[in-house]
């Protein structure tokens, strides 16, 4: 079970990247988003809390190397910052949807190979 020390991380960190596309595709779609705004903000920082308390638990179980705990912890916080941005008034929506995905996407396929991880070393 070892080489599933993520898959509760990779869980609620692909669903936070559906929810931020659903809300980022929502919101650049209605003229007078500002409404809306506020919950779906919440919305996207409650899944972000839950990736990192997720990511919080599976880490303590097998520590990463400094370099690289402090990779996700910046793509965590990068995600984090993207989704607090949307709620700016005048908020460029395309410019922070970068920024998200840029941080979350790369996050989601190292953590795949943190699974792949132990499989790889016995192979070898």
């Amino acid at each position: 079970m070892s080489n599933m020390r993520t898959l509760a991380t990779q869980v609620k960190l692909h669903r936070l990247v559906r929810a931020f596309g659903e809300a980022h595709g929502r919101l650049a779609s209605e003229p007078d988003h500002r409404r809306a705004v506020g919950p779906v903000v919440d919305r996207l920082l409650e899944l972000a809390a839950d990736v990192r308390t997720s990511w919080r638990r599976e880490s303590l179980v097998q520590p990463l190397e400094a370099p690289l705990e402090a990779y996700v912890a910046d793509s965590l916080r990068t995600a984090e910052l993207a989704i607090a941005g949307l709620r700016q008034a005048g908020a460029d929506l395309e410019l922070l949807r970068g920024d998200f995905e840029g941080a979350a996407m790369p996050l989601e396929v190292f953590m795949r190979g943190l699974n792949a991880e132990p499989a790889l070393q016995r192979s070898a």
